[in-house]
């Protein structure tokens, strides 16, 4: 299957499909209307004004991609989609262009993707190759709005470990744009992957994100997404838990303010028995901002043994920030152990009132509570280095 006719055949499905309506629950309070009636072309070229960006000092593989533009040294585990899909005799990587009728209802824009995307990288992970940064780059320097399309596949080998760190950044003087990123990850017997998402994209863009992953017997996917800064930002999980012993943990941190939307819609499917799932996303919203939290976990029928607990908790500083939070449960046999839970409030009057009377001034006693609130999910970052910026990010926000 050549690159061109996976262009074609998703393009046909999405025609078929469009994009989805208020009627489908996990489009319910995403509204698309102004997106969709905005003109995006393609960028012949790139300008990038910077010739680092953030966490280049991991001193591991780093590959950038500005405006569709590829960019990394030779390296004998990382190819190229667009070679591999043109080769007539390449077959093996064909399977993760499939798109079948729920993904086309639920994620159109996983479709578009597949649709428009020229070119890509294959990242496989073995002994030789372990630790990847990824830098996904808007840089807008046109006067009309840009489309960029990313994909990325990661084929994690038999019992190996991996770092995956993506930063998704807009440059602050970049024009509008919109970026659609699909990332697909097959995890092989006994294998582990740990996958750290920082977004900060620019304050005039949209950003679609979509993410999949297919794991095998006792592979493990631990997954860290941080939303700093943007405009309006969609993110799609999808992970299969196709096999006994697989296990995956999903943490978030989305801070919002001024206008900014951040959508959130996670599907756990624990299609094998003997396998569990933790999800736990936090929130902070300030001025009209407004986020989306959807979660589900679907444990079809035989699937037994299943430990699966998922929580979402926010808190709204101001009165016109709004949150719909939505985690649900699809059980469909008797022998699970399955939780949710999601909450939604202010900072704690009692708590600010304590640190006021020991004589700490509003403004630090909020940043304390705050700072209490996200410690849990910043502190499982395991480089000192995005760990700081991720905490001064947010000491300049709040």
């Amino acid at each position: 299957m050549s690159l061109d006719l996976i262009n074609k055949n998703a393009l046909d499905i999405f025609n078929n499909y469009g994009y989805p309506s208020k009627k489908n629950e996990d489009w319910k309070y995403t509204n698309l209307k102004k997106f969709k009636s905005l003109n995006f072309s393609k960028p012949k070229n790139f300008i990038s004004s910077k010739k680092k960006y953030n966490f280049d000092d991991l001193g591991i593989t780093t590959i950038n991609i500005i405006n569709n533009t590829i960019i990394f040294k030779n390296e004998p585990s990382i190819l190229r989609l667009k070679k591999l899909l043109n080769d007539k005799n390449n077959k093996i990587y064909n399977k993760f262009f499939d798109i079948n009728t729920e993904i086309a209802q639920s994620n159109p824009f996983f479709v578009l993707n597949s649709a428009n995307f020229n070119d890509g990288i294959l990242i496989k992970i073995n002994n030789n190759m372990q630790n990847v940064l990824i830098n996904l780059i808007g840089n807008n320097k046109i006067d009309s709005p840009e489309a960029y399309f990313n994909r990325i596949h990661i084929e994690v080998a038999k019992n190996c470990n991996s770092n995956i760190y993506l930063n998704s950044y807009g440059e602050k003087k970049s024009n509008l744009y919109y970026k659609n990123t699909a990332i697909t990850v097959d995890l092989n017997e006994n294998s582990q992957i740990n996958m750290t998402n920082v977004y900060e994209e620019s304050s005039d863009s949209y950003s679609f994100n979509s993410l999949i992953i297919n794991q095998k017997k006792y592979s493990s996917f631990n997954g860290k997404s941080y939303f700093l800064k943007s405009n309006f930002i969609r993110n799609d999980i999808v992970n299969n838990l196709s096999s006994e012993g697989c296990h995956c943990n999903l943490d978030g941190l989305f801070l919002g303010t001024k206008n900014e939307f951040i959508d959130n819609n996670i599907k756990i499917n624990h299609n094998s028995q003997h396998t569990t799932s933790k999800v736990l996303y936090k929130g902070v919203l300030d001025d009209k901002s407004k986020a989306v939290f959807n979660a589900q976990v679907n444990v079809p029928f035989k699937s037994k043994k299943i430990d699966s607990d998922q929580k979402n908790h926010n808190i709204l500083l101001s009165n016109t920030a709004k949150i719909n939070s939505n985690p649900k449960l699809k059980i469909s046999c008797d022998d699970v152990k399955c939780s949710h839970g999601s909450t939604i409030g202010n900072l704690d009057k009692d708590s600010l009132f304590y640190l006021r009377s020991r004589g700490i001034d509003l403004n630090k006693s909020k940043k304390i509570l705050l700072k209490s609130f996200m410690n849990d999910i910043i502190d499982k970052i395991d480089k000192d280095i995005i760990k700081k910026h991720i905490s001064e990010s947010i000491s300049q926000i709040f």
